[in-house]
């Protein structure tokens, strides 16, 4: 039987429908190609790594909180460095430390830095309190510093022994704060590590011709008994320490989980191989893996330290308290600061910086597209300071008045207008000029800084204007914005306005609806 073509369909369409097929075939095999490329695991490289995408809910989030906390806790004397300062302080005293601790505790002969573990028991924590004031105050991600420089874990390790389910405490301390984030579904799961650092950080820069073999006999940082809280060149290798370096890291991630991970000196780490860069991409691409096998969004703190630990594509941008930030950072990047300085809590802790300083903050870095990260420092008997409460308490009224601003925003094409300069040159302690951001600023009512989500564009003014007028000159008449409707967050009822050739112009209500930096609600045609 002879089979003839279709003569109702011309030739012409024929082609065209192969045209289609082609077409067809050919988004269909890169939509394969995507997929499988998508499926396949990370493998141990930058460029690899580089391909996690950095998870919607961390531009969503805006705001995290989390603890610098330890042994360290219980001197309450000069900083989480209190460690690195004792041993060394036997040559230079830095900040006092040593002769603090040795008319405090006696010599280090008869008291080192192992013997505050016992009286670090801690029996003022509670993670669903801690955890409590951190949501209270709007974060929506949250966690703490699981373990130092000076070595000492705050999670039941079956890999080093120095830590608070054995010692000290004798609780599961990062276990109970994972199990009191996950109660809130709006909070995600933070785990900061700064152990990359400790091997030599103990005995600082002390040298071999330092060490007297009196030293050798009576300091603890010394003996090799000690290397797993104490690890340096005299106790172990750095092969030693780089195998428990990253069993620590791994056991954190296959039993908590964390959402986010953040790392503290890895740069300097890697160039002394302790540990060496290949397994931090090992440990890295385990992490990203475990995550991705339950389809877990994560990602990684990539930290400015004079340089960034890992090759700037991989990770969330990091810069500590805007250090060595660029006018011109863009989205994505985080901020992280602690409440009050130094990074732990000290006796006589100062606060001068109140809760209007971190929102403030907090309204700038995530108009350029960042997310700010805020440290508490509790006492070592585990409870937070009076203060460290009040302030993030007034951090969460702003946030429950204001929140729709901050939270689920991105960056609109301008993120700032106003008189106020927060980036300039400071001075170091080295002498050196650096840049660095200031938010200690006196703000005015003309520094607006702009967020937008969808059709609604946020002007959050850092002042109430004295006359009750703000004016926003980014919305002049013919800015490319058709404003349909304008009203103040917080407050109920209309606003008069109107656009002129200086700026929009706006009669604020007589009563302000919140403390500090005020949210005009800009709904967009």
């Amino acid at each position: 039987m002879q089979i003839t073509r279709n003569t109702c369909y011309p030739k012409t369409l024929d082609m065209k429908r192969l045209h289609h097929y082609v077409i067809l075939l050919t988004l269909i095999a890169g939509l394969a190609g995507t997929r499988a490329i998508a499926d396949e695991p990370y493998k141990p490289t930058w460029d690899s790594l580089s391909t996690n995408a950095l998870p919607e809910w961390v531009k969503d989030a805006k705001f995290g909180v989390y603890t610098h906390w330890g042994v360290f806790s219980v001197p309450a004397y000069g900083g989480p460095d209190y460690v690195r300062n004792l041993y060394e302080g036997s040559r230079k005293d830095a900040k006092g430390v040593f002769t603090y601790h040795t008319e405090k505790y006696g010599p280090l002969e008869k008291f080192g830095y192992k013997d505050f573990i016992p009286m670090f028991t801690a029996p003022k924590f509670d993670a669903d309190e801690w955890v409590g004031l951190m949501h209270e105050a709007g974060a929506k991600f949250g966690g703490i510093c699981l373990i130092h420089h000076d070595g000492f874990a705050l999670w039941d390790s079956n890999v080093n022994p120095w830590n608070s389910a054995q010692m000290g405490p004798k609780r599961d301390v990062y276990g109970e704060i994972a199990a009191a984030v996950r109660k809130h579904d709006d909070m995600k799961l933070l785990a900061t590590f700064h152990h990359g650092r400790s091997y030599g950080y103990t005995t600082g820069g002390m040298k071999e011709k330092d060490v007297t073999e009196q030293m050798r006999k009576t300091w603890d940082v010394l003996d090799p008994k000690y290397k797993e809280l104490y690890w340096n060149q005299w106790t172990g290798t750095t092969e030693e320490f780089t195998d428990q370096w990253r069993a620590k890291i791994t056991e954190v991630v296959d039993t908590y989980k964390p959402d986010m991970i953040w790392f503290d000196g890895l740069r300097t780490s890697m160039r002394g191989n302790h540990p060496p860069e290949s397994v931090v991409l090992d440990v890295i691409s385990h992490y990203f893996n475990q995550a991705k096998a339950v389809d877990q969004p994560v990602t990684i703190c990539n930290k400015h330290g004079g340089e960034f630990n890992f090759p700037a594509p991989v990770g969330l941008k990091c810069y500590e308290n805007g250090r060595d930030m660029p006018t011109d950072v863009g989205p994505w990047f985080l901020i992280d600061r602690a409440i009050a300085y130094p990074w732990s809590y000290v006796n006589g802790k100062k606060y001068k910086d109140g809760a209007d300083y971190h929102v403030r903050s907090i309204v700038d870095v995530v108009s350029r597209g960042g997310v700010f990260l805020l440290s508490l420092t509790p006492k070592g008997d585990g409870s937070i300071p009076p203060e460290e409460q009040e302030i993030m308490r007034g951090i969460g009224r702003w946030m429950k008045v204001n929140g729709e601003a901050i939270y689920g925003t991105r960056p609109w094409k301008i993120h700032a207008e106003g008189p106020t300069v927060t980036r300039g040159l400071k001075r170091n302690n080295k002498g050196e000029e650096k840049e660095q951001w200031d938010w200690r600023q006196k703000f005015t009512s003309q520094d607006i800084r702009f967020t937008t989500n969808d059709d609604t564009l946020y002007a959050i003014a850092l002042d109430w204007p004295e006359d009750g007028v703000l004016t926003v000159e980014s919305l002049a008449e013919g800015a490319d914005v058709n404003i349909k409707s304008i009203d103040l967050v917080g407050h109920e009822g209309a606003l008069q306005w109107r656009q002129t050739s200086e700026g929009l112009v706006v009669t604020l209500p007589s009563q302000q609806p919140c403390e500090f930096a005020y949210a005009l609600r800009i709904l967009t045609k």
